[in-house]
């Protein structure tokens, strides 16, 4: 049965990349919802360095937090685009730049709904340093 499975699932490329970008875009949402239902929680537990406060300008800041937010929305935003990609391939298709754009301002107001401004433009940075990253990478092949 191990034989079937690896032959028919993960042999394939596509397959491949369909399962882990979706358990990947799944693990990264449940650890989200996570620290959005259970901060108190979590602010005692071995992760409370995440919870340090700074001053700044008047107010507090947490650095560390908002930089964990955006690295775990950011692999969230690559194995969607992974998984979008490779399903627009499969189907014929190539994926344009205009899907990818309503990609980052889906993300965008998902982020602006949870967080504030702040961290939504701070999330199209992100998203923008990847479809850079993925263009530059893309360019030398």
């Amino acid at each position: 049965m191990a034989q079937t499975l690896y032959r028919n699932l993960w042999v394939s490329k596509e397959v491949r990349t369909l399962i882990l970008g979706t358990l990947i875009f799944s693990i990264c949402a449940l650890l989200e919802l996570l620290f959005l239902f259970f901060p108190v929680v979590l602010e005692e537990s071995f992760l409370e360095f995440l919870f340090w406060e700074f001053e700044l300008f008047g107010g507090t800041f947490t650095p560390l937090l908002t930089v964990f937010h955006l690295i775990v929305w950011g692999i969230m935003f690559f194995s969607t685009l992974m998984v979008y990609t490779m399903i627009r391939e499969y189907a014929g298709g190539r994926t344009g730049l205009l899907e990818i754009a309503g990609i980052i301002v889906i993300f965008a107001f998902s982020s602006l709904i949870i967080y504030e401004v702040w961290f939504a433009l701070f999330l199209v940075g992100v998203s923008g340093l990847i479809l850079g990253y993925l263009y530059l990478s893309l360019a030398e092949q």
